[in-house]
Formats: C-alpha cells, structure tokens, sequence
C-alpha cells in the first residue's frame, strides 16, 4: 500500500487560515516590513498551526539577491581561523544575512566551488582563506558582487580588504624583543608562503635590519603546531647559542616553538631565548605556555568586515577599500619587560 505524503503548507494555505492576503505572509516574514501587529500574529499563528516554514531561497532568488553570504575559509583546524568563522557567521546572522560556508585548501577547489554558489544570486563573499583566484575575484567585479578580503592580498582591483597591517606587525615585534633586551633575533619562517603570515615575518626581518640587528632566518615547512615543533629541532643547535630572541608570525608557530625549545632541547624561555607570537588566541595565555604576544582584535575585525560588506551591497559604485586593523602588545611570560 502506498504511504500518504503530507503536502507542505504554501503561504497560500496560511493566508487562507489567516483571513489575510498572500502579501501580508509575506511581509509578515520580512524582517523590518510594515505590517500591522494583530496582522501578523495571525499569520504567525496560521504558519505554525500548518508547520509553514518560509523557503527563503526561492523567495531571494525573486530579489535582486538571496541573503546568502558565501563565507570561504581555509584551515579551520587552527584556532584564530575557527574563532573569525565563528565570529563572522554570527554578526551576519544578527544582520539577517545567511552565511554559506565553503571550505577549500586550495585555489581549484575555492574557484569551482565558487562558481557554483553565483548560480543562488548571493548578496556578497567574505574571503578568510588564502588568496582567491585572481580571475574569480575579476568575476565578482564585473557582476557587481560585493566581496571583503580578510588578511589577504589585493591581487585584483575589485574586492575591500580588512587588514592586520604586516609593516606595523614587523616593526612591533622587533620593538618589543629588542626593549626586551634581546640582542640577536630570530624569526621562524615558514617555507608555504601566504600574505599574512610570510608578509609578516618578513616585515620583522627588515625592521631588524633597520636596527643593524643580526638575525637567524629558522624555517619550518608550514604554519602549524606541529611544522614548528619540528622546525625548531631540525635547526643546527648552535643557531640557539647565537639568538636571543625569537618572533614567530602566528601564535601556533610559537606554542610549537616553545615546546621544541623547553621540552625537547631544554632551553629556558625566557632566560636564554625570549619567544613573541602573534594573533593572541586563547590558548597563547594558558598558564603552560603564558606566551607574550602580539593581538589582532578579531572582534573589530568582525564589525569592519561586516559594515563594509552592508556598504558596498548598498553602493556598489564605491571605491575599493582598506582597513587597517590596530595591533597591540599582549605581555606575558615568555620575554623579560617591566611589570
């Protein structure tokens, strides 16, 4: 015998039981639309006595855009990128936007992905990932698609940027370790090179140089915990007899330094060589590690990233912008300071 297949209630059947018209279901799902409070409780008293759920897709994809936010992001096993994606959903959640996330590792597989998201008329992209395709981005422009870049490079000239600005990074973190008292400097660099994080590491290398600083380039094969841990026992020891101070580009980089260094070679941090990061994610102020740092405030980030997504999906005729994001020094116990 064949089953009984329960129809889906359309806004039809809720108007029908509300005694209202279909455009008063609609504007009563409408966040902000005009529609009188008794109006709307009817509809909504309707809607749930039906199990009537608005297909928000098909009603965006009659609109100029649907709602949707592509959010592309790479390496979210890494505790700053998980805590901006989290971050970022949320505040478009509270702007009635829907974020779409898409994970990719590599510039194929962000592009193919991409293009299959432009088919459900998105409102916008928010690029956390590494750099996008050039020619997709051109794409966006020449659609008119909003699209924000966080840390990344401007490799096109469509696209805002929210950026923790490498020059001033470079030029902090060597501050910070010579009025430490570090003589010679290190920097842990990774051979997989990426706008924020090699940028970064070669920002301090010329801001040491500027100081007539020597400095040890140390290299590990990528920017994870592990790369680095390893990285830092694969150096030719007499390396750490010459440095005296070791900047490491993100904060993972620098726990899995720290570790090599402590554990595996019993070099004391800070007394023979300070250690400084960079990105103040949470586990850099676990006692184990109390690592000093340099913060990029990923809440800030969030509300910049978001204002200039709501801008330019309201004036796409806006000239391309860049934001740069403050950074500040977070001082704990891996370099010697006052206090």
């Amino acid at each position: 015998m064949a089953k009984n297949v329960q129809r889906k209630a359309t806004s039809f059947d809720v108007a029908r039981l509300a005694g209202v018209s279909r455009s008063a279901v609609s504007r009563a799902f409408t966040p902000g639309a005009n529609i009188a409070p008794e109006t709307k409780e009817k509809v909504t008293k309707a809607a749930l006595e039906l199990g009537y759920r608005v297909n928000s897709l098909a009603r965006g994809l009659q609109k100029d855009h649907s709602g949707l936010v592509g959010l592309v992001a790479s390496r979210l096993d890494t505790p700053l990128r998980s805590r901006q994606v989290r971050q970022l959903s949320e505040a478009l959640i509270r702007e009635g936007l829907k974020p779409m996330l898409i994970t990719a590792e590599s510039p194929d597989e962000v592009g193919s992905l991409i293009e299959s998201l432009l088919g459900y008329s998105v409102a916008g992209m928010i690029f956390t990932s590494d750099t996008p395709p050039r020619a997709l981005i051109e794409d966006c422009g020449r659609l008119g698609l909003p699209v924000v870049l966080v840390n990344r490079a401007g490799a096109s000239n469509w696209g805002d940027r929210v950026v923790a600005d490498n020059a001033q990074a470079g030029q902090l973190a060597a501050r910070i370790l010579v009025d430490s008292g570090a003589k010679c400097l290190g920097c842990l660099v990774p051979r997989k090179k990426t706008y924020s994080v090699s940028g970064r590491a070669e920002a301090f290398l010329g801001a040491a140089a500027e100081r007539g600083l020597s400095t040890e380039i140390l290299y590990t094969q990528d920017q994870g915990y592990a790369d680095a841990r390893l990285g830092i026992n694969e150096t030719d020891r007499a390396v750490f007899d010459r440095i005296d101070g070791l900047f490491c580009s993100t904060d993972l980089m620098a726990l899995g330094a720290l570790d090599a260094l402590r554990i595996d070679l019993g070099i004391a941090v800070p007394d023979q060589i300070q250690v400084l990061g960079f990105d103040d994610i949470e586990q850099a102020s676990w006692g184990s590690f109390n690592l000093s740092t340099i913060r990029q405030d990923v809440d800030a980030q969030t509300k910049t990233v978001v204002r200039l997504l709501r801008e330019r999906i309201a004036d796409s005729s806006l000239t391309n912008r860049v934001e740069r994001q403050p950074l500040n020094a977070v001082l704990r116990g891996t370099t010697r300071h006052d206090g």
